[in-house]
């Protein structure tokens, strides 16, 4: 079972930013995932919230605000430690720099804004991470990208733009319909919350080829249940926390 880190190491490091991916790499967990939203100049940076408000010292929703009043921000502001943390928020395209070559990125689409969509594709192209080759399962290699989304028309557009990346769909229910979406739009991963799966849903989604990922998973119970239900990959905010957890139920 693949972990994720969620936001980075996002339980010890301020989320996503340079810090918390820096650690999930370091202690050796390859596979990161961050949030994407778009600046008012067209900017894709990376921050869960659409606002700026939660995690630094400024306010106000991403979409009006500029790269430019986004670099002044402290991403680290509001982070639950007795370290002080200067962080700014990192652009995409200085993650993707920075990070391909040792890491493969699962780029979550929170903007609804469907100019995103192939500014992505561009800076993917750019960077050498998009080839002409159509996987048939999910895609984990390094260098490597999935782009994933609860926005269903977001990611419906950046399949239709960028068929030969990896794109998965977050959902919060496990549904059989949400298989049958999958494979009508060729997404070749599902994302549902963690306590919201059954056995007969993944059955059916590896059946379907399907890599079932679970967000969500807090807990060592949910870690326990993840590891029962045979789940391809879980998405955690402490990733050394639960790779102990997982081995000690592999003795």
């Amino acid at each position: 079972m693949k972990i994720i880190a969620h936001r980075g190491a996002s339980a010890l490091r301020p989320e996503n930013t340079i810090a918390s991916f820096d650690l999930a790499i370091e202690s050796g967990f390859k596979l990161i995932e961050l949030d994407v939203h778009l600046t008012s100049d067209n900017i894709p940076v990376i921050m869960h919230d659409e606002t700026v408000d939660r995690t630094t010292n400024g306010t106000g929703n991403i979409n009006s605000l500029s790269l430019k009043d986004i670099k002044k921000l402290n991403a680290g502001y509001n982070f639950d430690s007795q370290i002080k943390y200067l962080e700014n928020i990192p652009t995409l395209s200085e993650i993707i720099s920075r990070y391909k070559n040792s890491s493969h990125i699962f780029i979550e689409i929170k903007s609804r804004d469907k100019k995103i969509i192939p500014i992505i594709k561009d800076l993917l192209v750019k960077n050498k991470l998009y080839n002409d080759k159509i996987f048939e399962t999910l895609y984990l290699g390094i260098p490597g990208v999935s782009i994933i989304s609860f926005d269903i028309n977001q990611l419906i557009l950046s399949k239709s733009i960028s068929p030969h990346i990896n794109h998965g769909y977050l959902v919060k229910i496990a549904s059989e319909n949400d298989i049958e979406i999958c494979k009508k739009y060729g997404f070749l991963g599902i994302f549902p919350y963690i306590n919201n799966i059954s056995k007969k849903f993944v059955d059916h989604a590896r059946s379907n080829k399907l890599f079932i990922g679970a967000w969500g998973v807090m807990s060592e119970d949910e870690v326990i249940l993840a590891k029962q239900l045979g789940l391809s990959g879980i998405t955690v905010d402490n990733p050394s926390e639960v790779n102990t957890q997982l081995k000690r139920l592999e003795k």
